[in-house]
C-alpha cells in the first residue's frame, strides 16, 4: 500500500493532499490577515477618522505613506523570493507587523501614524508577498493555477472576514464605554492575530534547502530588469494597476453609505465582514470559471465589464437613505465581480508564459508597478470628497469605471499576444 495513503475512521487521507492545500491555507491565511492593518481603512475608516480626527485627505496620506515604501519594497521582495528561504523572513514580517498594529492602537500623534505605516510597508511586502505567489504557483500543474489562486483568495476572503467579524464584536463590546477604545481593541484583536500567524509559519513552513538556492544574487538582480524588456510583463502591470484601482475605490462604498445613506458606523464595519466572505465567493467561482474557460483572461475581462456596470449604477443612484438597500446590493454584486477579478491577476502570468523560475521577479515588478495607485489614489480621492462632498464620490465611481474598462483593453491586448505567440511557435 503506498505509504503516502492513510484511513482514518473510515476515511481515506492523502497525506501529499493533505500537504497542498494545508499550505495553500496557511499561505491564504497569511496573505489576508498581514495585510489587514495597512488597509484597515476598508472596515474602520470612519471610527480612525473620528478618533485620530484626521480629514480624508489625511486618512489618504497614511495609505500613500505605506504604499510609497512598498513600491521599492516589491521589487527588493521579488529577489528575495528568487534567492533565499522563506521561514524566518515570513516569522519576522508577522511578528513586526503585529507589533507595529498594536503601536497603532494607541493611536499615537499624526506623524507617529505615518512612521508606522511607512514600516509597514517594508514588513508585509518584503518578505511575503512575491514569495507567497510563488508558492502557490509551484502547489500545483499548469492546468490548476486558475483554482488554486482562486481558491487561494477565496479561502483569504473568508479568513478575513472571520477576522474582521471578531474585531467588529470587539470594536461593538468596548464602543459602550467609548468609541475610541472599541476602535483600539478591534485594531489589537487584528494585530495579535497576525502575531498568532507568524508562530504558525514558524512551526509549519519548511525552509527552503540551501542547495535550492544556486543562483546568484547578481544574476537574479539582472534577471529582474531582463524581465522588464518582456512586453507581456508590461502588460501584466497594466492589467493589475486597472483592476488593483477599481480593487481599492471599492473600499469607499462602506464610507459613502455611512455618511450619505444613514447607515451606522458598526454596520459599515459589519459589511466590511461581509465583503470578505463575498471574497471567498468571488475568488472560487473565478477560480473553477477560468478553469472551465481554459481562460484566466475571459474571467478578467467579464468581470472589469460588470464592474462598470457596477459603479456605473452608484453614479446614476441618487443620494436618499431611502435607497441604501440598493446601495448594499450593488455593493455586494460589485465585490463577488472584483474578487473574481482579482483571484486570476497573477494566475495569468502561466497564461502568458511567464516561467516559474522567473516568478518571483516577475510578481515583483507586476506588484510594484501594478499596485503603484496606492501611491495617489487615496489623496487624490479623498481630497475629492474634501472638497466635492457627495459629489466627490461620484467622482470616484466615474474613476472606477474608466479603470475597468481599461482592464477589459489590457485583457483583450494580451489575449492578441498569446495568439500571436502560439502562433509563431507553431510555424
Amino acid at each position: 500500500m503506498n505509504n503516502k495513503i492513510r484511513t482514518y475512521g473510515g476515511f481515506i487521507m492523502n497525506q501529499s493532499f493533505v500537504k497542498k492545500y494545508g499550505t495553500l491555507l496557511l499561505l491564504a491565511a497569511g496573505a489576508g490577515i498581514i495585510f489587514q492593518l495597512p488597509y484597515i481603512r476598508e472596515t474602520f475608516y470612519p471610527q480612525i477618522q473620528a478618533a485620530m480626527n484626521l480629514s480624508n485627505a489625511q486618512m489618504g496620506l497614511l495609505s500613500s505613506g505605506y504604499a510609497t515604501v512598498a513600491l521599492l519594497s516589491y521589487f527588493i521582495g521579488g529577489i528575495v523570493a528568487d534567492r533565499f528561504s522563506a521561514r524566518k523572513l515570513l516569522t519576522f514580517s508577522f511578528l513586526a507587523t503585529g507589533a507595529l498594529g498594536l503601536w497603532f492602537s494607541t493611536f499615537p500623534s499624526y506623524n507617529v501614524a505615518r512612521v508606522i505605516f511607512v514600516l509597514m510597508g517594508i514588513s508585509t511586502i518584503i518578505t511575503y508577498w512575491s514569495a507567497c505567489i510563488k508558492a502557490t504557483r509551484m502547489l500545483g500543474t499548469p492546468e490548476e493555477q486558475g483554482r488554486l489562486f482562486g481558491l487561494q483568495e477565496g479561502l483569504r476572503g473568508i479568513l478575513n472576514a472571520l477576522l474582521v467579524f471578531g474585531m467588529t464584536a470587539a470594536y461593538s463590546f468596548f464602543a459602550v464605554k467609548s468609541e475610541t477604545l472599541g476602535t483600539s481593541m478591534a485594531i489589537k484583536v487584528c494585530s495579535i492575530t497576525v502575531i498568532i500567524i507568524g508562530i504558525l509559519n514558524f512551526i509549519f513552513i519548511e525552509d527552503t534547502k540551501k542547495e535550492e538556492n544556486t543562483e546568484s544574487l547578481g544574476s537574479v538582480v539582472k534577471g529582474m530588469f531582463k524581465a522588464l524588456t518582456i512586453p507581456r510583463v508590461w502588460v501584466l502591470v497594466a492589467i493589475i494597476f486597472t483592476a488593483y484601482s477599481v480593487y481599492g475605490l471599492i473600499g469607499y462604498v462602506n464610507t459613502y453609505a455611512v455618511q450619505y445613506y444613514d447607515l451606522s458606523a458598526a454596520m459599515g464595519s459589519t459589511l466590511g465582514g461581509i465583503r470578505y466572505l463575498l471574497q471567498g465567493v468571488g475568488g472560487i467561482i473565478g477560480g473553477f470559471l477560468a478553469d472551465r474557460l481554459h481562460s484566466r483572461i475571459k474571467v478578467i475581462a467579464g468581470g472589469c465589464i460588470l464592474l462598470a456596470i457596477s459603479f456605473g449604477l452608484f453614479i446614476v443612484l441618487p443620494v436618499k437613505a431611502s435607497l441604501l438597500v440598493a446601495v448594499i446590493i450593488n455593493f455586494f454584486f460589485g465585490l463577488i465581480f472584483i474578487y473574481a477579478v482579482r483571484s486570476q491577476y497573477f494566475a495569468v502570468h502561466d497564461d502568458a508564459g511567464i516561467p516559474l523560475e522567473m516568478s518571483g521577479r516577475v510578481s515583483g515588478i507586476a506588484s510594484a508597478l501594478g499596485f503603484a495607485p496606492d501611491l495617489f489614489l487615496y489623496t487624490l480621492v479623498g481630497g475629492w470628497m474634501d472638497t466635492y462632498g457627495a459629489a466627490g464620490f461620484k467622482m470616484t465611481w466615474a474613476y472606477a469605471v474608466v479603470a475597468s474598462l481599461l482592464c477589459v483593453v489590457m485583457a483583450f491586448v494580451l489575449s492578441r499576444i498569446i495568439k500571436k505567440n502560439a502562433s509563431k511557435a507553431n510555424a
